[in-house]
C-alpha cells in the first residue's frame, strides 16, 4: 500500500482511562494479558504493508518505546522506513508543544514532507481492532474521494462525531456530542485517509484559523468544501476512550468467537516477544472462563478474569470479573470482584476489594493494599 501513517499515541481521552494512562502513554496500556493496545494498530498497518510509521507522543512515553523498541517485532526495524519517534522536542521551535492534533501535525512537518509515500493515514492507537487498510485504499480511490473516514455503528459518547451520508457514502452533515447519547448512530473514529498534499495544505489552514481537532474542525467543517467519504469498518472494534470500554473490551476477550475473529483474522496480532516459564497451577486451584498468561503461579480461585504474566494468586484467594496485570500478587484469602489491578500490585491477606461491571475498581501501579 502506498502509503505512510501517522499514529497519535495519546490525547485528551488519556484522562478518562484513570490511573492506567496515569504513567504511560494511552498506546503502552495493556491488554487481553500479554498485548498493549498499540499493537493493534500497527498489526494492521504492517499487514497492509506499511512501513512508514511515524509514532506522535508528547509525554509519558517511555513504556510505549520500551514496548516497541526499533519495531522488530513487527518487522519494522529496517534502513529505509521503518517505525520514528516524534516527539514534542522534534524541532527547535518551542511553540510546537504539541497542544493539539492540528499543532503537532505541524511540528513534525519535516517529517510528513520528507516520506516518499503518495497517501498518509492519521491514526489514533487505541483502536481495538483487526481490519484490511487496502480495502480502504480501494474505496477511497474508487470514489475519488479527497478525505476518507473510518465510521462505526454503535451508541456515540462525549466527544465522538456522527456522520450523516448520501446513498453513495459521501459525508454531507455532522453531529458533535458533547455528552453521551443512549442510541446508535454512524461514530467517527480517528482512522483517516487523504493524499500527503493535502494534509500539508489543511495543516497550513488549520494553523491558520487556530484549528485543534480533525473530527470537529477537518471533517464537520470541510464536507461541503472536500469530497470526504465514510468507509464503515469490518468486523470487531473498540475504541478504548474511557475505562469502561477498557474493560468491557479485555472481558469480550473471554467469548471465543471474538478472540478467533480479531486473533484469527485478516493479519497476526503481533507483540513484543518476551519469553517466559509456563504457568504453574495449583492442585486445589479453580479456572473458570480465564485467560492466564505465562509465568503465573495460580493456587486459588479464578473466574471470569483476563490474568497477565507472573501474577501470584494464593490459595484461598477468589478472583472473579477482573483483570489483573503483570507481577500483581494476591495473598491468601483475598476477595476481587470486578477490580482492575496495574502493574506490580500487592493485595495483602483476607482483603476484599469489588467494583462493579459498569464501574470497576481500579489500583494504581505498585500500590499495596
Amino acid at each position: 500500500m502506498n502509503a505512510f501513517c501517522i499514529l497519535f499515541s495519546d490525547d485528551s481521552n488519556n484522562n478518562k482511562i484513570n490511573g492506567l494512562a496515569d504513567v504511560r502513554t494511552v498506546a503502552s496500556v495493556p491488554f487481553a494479558g500479554r498485548y498493549r493496545l498499540v499493537d493493534f494498530m500497527l498489526s494492521s498497518l504492517v499487514g497492509a504493508g506499511i512501513m512508514d510509521i511515524g509514532i506522535v507522543t508528547n509525554n509519558k512515553y517511555g513504556s510505549l518505546m520500551d514496548h516497541v523498541g526499533w519495531g522488530k517485532d513487527w518487522d519494522l526495524n529496517r534502513k529505509n522506513g521503518g517505525i520514528k519517534f516524534l516527539t514534542p522536542y522534534i524541532n527547535d521551535s518551542q511553540d510546537n508543544f504539541g497542544r493539539n492534533v492540528i499543532d503537532s501535525l505541524n511540528s513534525i512537518r519535516g517529517y510528513i514532507d520528507k516520506t516518499l509515500p503518495e497517501y498518509c493515514l492519521l491514526c489514533d492507537s487505541n483502536i481495538v481492532f483487526n481490519s484490511d487498510f487496502e480495502k480502504l485504499l480501494d474505496f477511497h480511490i474508487s470514489k475519488n474521494a479527497d478525505i476518507s473516514v473510518v465510521y462505526k455503528s454503535e451508541k456515540p459518547s462525549a466527544g465522538d462525531l456522527e456522520i450523516i451520508t448520501s446513498v453513495d457514502g459521501q459525508i454531507v452533515d455532522t453531529m458533535y456530542y458533547s455528552k453521551d447519547v443512549d442510541e446508535v448512530k454512524n461514530v467517527c473514529i480517528n482512522i483517516v485517509l487523504l493524499k500527503k498534499k493535502l494534509l500539508i495544505h489543511l495543516i497550513e489552514k488549520g494553523i491558520t484559523y487556530g484549528w485543534s481537532s480533525i473530527k470537529r474542525d477537518i471533517i464537520g467543517k470541510g464536507f461541503n468544501e472536500y469530497k470526504i467519504y465514510a468507509y464503515k469498518v469490518d468486523g470487531y472494534t473498540s475504541v478504548i476512550n474511557d475505562l469502561n470500554k477498557y474493560y468491557d473490551a479485555n472481558m469480550d476477550m473471554l467469548n471465543e468467537n471474538i478472540r478467533k475473529e480479531l486473533f484469527n483474522g485478516v493479519n497476526p496480532v503481533f507483540t513484543r516477544i518476551k519469553d517466559s516459564v509456563p504457568t504453574i497451577y495449583g492442585e486445589r486451584c479453580c479456572i473458570e472462563n480465564s485467560l492466564i498468561a505465562d509465568g503465573c503461579n495460580i493456587k486459588g480461585k479464578v473466574e471470569n478474569c483476563i490474568v497477565f504474566r507472573d501474577v501470584k494468586i494464593e490459595e484461598g484467594a477468589v478472583v472473579k470479573d477482573s483483570i489483573i496485570m503483570q507481577n500483581t500478587i494476591i495473598d491468601k484469602d483475598a476477595s476481587l470482584s470486578c477490580v482492575i489491578t496495574d502493574k506490580d500490585v500487592h493485595i495483602s491477606d483476607k482483603v476484599m476489594l469489588a467494583g462493579t461491571k459498569t464501574m470497576p475498581f481500579i489500583i494504581n501501579k505498585g500500590k499495596t493494599v
